[in-house]
């Protein structure tokens, strides 16, 4: 579960926060120069989002985002070391960018631990120079990171709309291979309302339909994401992807779709999610299967000529 950082766990949170330090083998003097700087006080609470991660009923992890310069900084990002490798760092770096976007900010920033590189470069974090620690004096790399990136897979970055996306977005939407189990290929003024209605639902949801892009290659794949609609008389959220054919049978769907399932349930905190497909797409089926779905029901489905669809669905 992430929650908002409470005042009365301050002294346990900063705690937290140096044991991360301290298990890449930091000596206790400069773990000690760091403290301040680390610490979590109610003054930091105050003048900084923080929030943190928790299991079984106690914290794992933690971010906060300093807001007071123009690009916000990243001024904790720490996992309890019994927890690291465990995707707890995915978790909160997803939470945090959400944070951003919703603030509408579009890039963050922060110096990195050399230990943690790795991780922030995973996370798309292009490097932009150096910076010597306030605490420490120490060099640290500088990085900075687009909000517009909402996750990141092997080989996926699943990227929000921005404004005039929709001329590049028309040949996969248009084409009549890739669409042939829709009611028609779009037309550039559907393509469009496409991009419009998901970057109006990103600010009423904080979730939406992504660009799919190869990394990479930095090519352009398909869209996928999260649809919040109506099915059966259920209000509910679509699990849905378009990869454009050139890319099938190459996994992509599937690694996208786990991905969006797994930052559904673990970020956004969504308890349900559901997929439907036509009858005959077998590809589409597969998809939803492999990635633990259960086909629960079927209906004729008015928004697609009547044909019959597939209802599959999967819980947190």
């Amino acid at each position: 579960m992430l929650r908002s950082a409470r005042t009365d766990e301050c002294a346990a949170l900063s705690e937290l926060v140096m044991r991360s330090k301290a298990h890449w083998g930091y000596s206790a003097a400069f773990l000690e120069s760091c403290r301040e700087e680390l610490a979590v006080t109610p003054a930091r609470l105050a003048a900084q989002p923080c929030r943190v991660l928790e299991r079984d009923g106690r914290p794992v992890g933690l971010w906060a985002l300093d807001l007071s310069g123009a690009v916000p900084e990243v001024a904790l990002m720490f996992a309890d070391p019994a927890v690291l490798g465990g995707g707890v760092g995915r978790i909160l770096w997803q939470d945090m960018m959400g944070e951003a976007r919703r603030l509408g900010h579009a890039r963050l920033r922060l110096d990195a631990d050399p230990n943690a590189e790795p991780f922030y470069e995973r996370m798309g974090c292009r490097r932009i120079g150096g910076h010597a620690s306030p605490s420490t004096g120490r060099l640290l790399k500088r990085y900075e990171a687009d909000t517009a990136d909402v996750l990141r897979t092997r080989r996926l970055t699943l990227r929000c709309y921005a404004p005039g996306e929709a001329e590049a977005l028309y040949p996969i939407l248009s084409d009549p291979l890739t669409m042939r189990f829709w009611p028609a290929p779009f037309d550039r003024e559907k393509v469009a309302g496409w991009v419009a209605r998901w970057r109006e639902t990103y600010r009423s949801h904080g979730y939406g339909r992504w660009a799919l892009i190869e990394t990479a290659t930095g090519a352009r794949i398909g869209d996928a994401g999260l649809i919040p609609t109506v099915l059966m008389a259920q209000d509910v959220v679509d699990l849905g992807y378009i990869i454009h054919h050139p890319y099938w049978r190459q996994g992509f769907a599937v690694e996208a779709a786990a991905a969006i399932r797994d930052y559904a349930f673990q970020v956004l905190g969504l308890p349900r999610l559901v997929a439907n497909m036509a009858h005959d797409h077998a590809g589409s089926a597969r998809v939803a299967e492999k990635i633990g779905m259960t086909k629960v029901a079927e209906f004729d489905n008015p928004r697609n000529r009547g044909i019959r669809t597939l209802f599959w669905e999967i819980t947190a």
